[in-house]
């Protein structure tokens, strides 16, 4: 599988090529459904280790576990009822592609 890095590239080339070239209108919307694969593989990829990361840093470490100890059961009931994570890193909102 490609990196992130190595998609967002291609996905520049793929840009740069429907701009500057004289593309017929079937070689153009080729490569833009190969953009829209790639950006959606991208976010997919994002949200994952979104996910990953809010994961970890929401973890406790050793030393709060062993502190928390009695106050266990009200560390739950808070996080049961928390709607929202305990750490929101990204707020990430897809941006739409525009059709120029």
């Amino acid at each position: 599988m490609n990196t992130i890095e190595e998609r967002l590239e291609k996905l520049e080339k793929l840009s740069d090529s429907i701009k500057d070239s004289d593309l017929g209108i079937e070689e153009a919307m080729a490569l833009f459904d190969e953009g829209i694969k790639l950006v959606r593989g991208i976010e997919k990829d994002l949200d994952a280790m979104e996910g990953k990361i809010q994961m970890l840093m929401n973890q406790p470490d050793e030393e709060e576990t062993e502190k928390a100890g009695a106050s266990k059961s009200k560390s739950k009931t808070k996080k049961a009822n928390s709607a929202k994570p305990e750490l929101e890193l990204f707020n990430f909102e897809p941006k739409s592609v525009s059709h120029e």
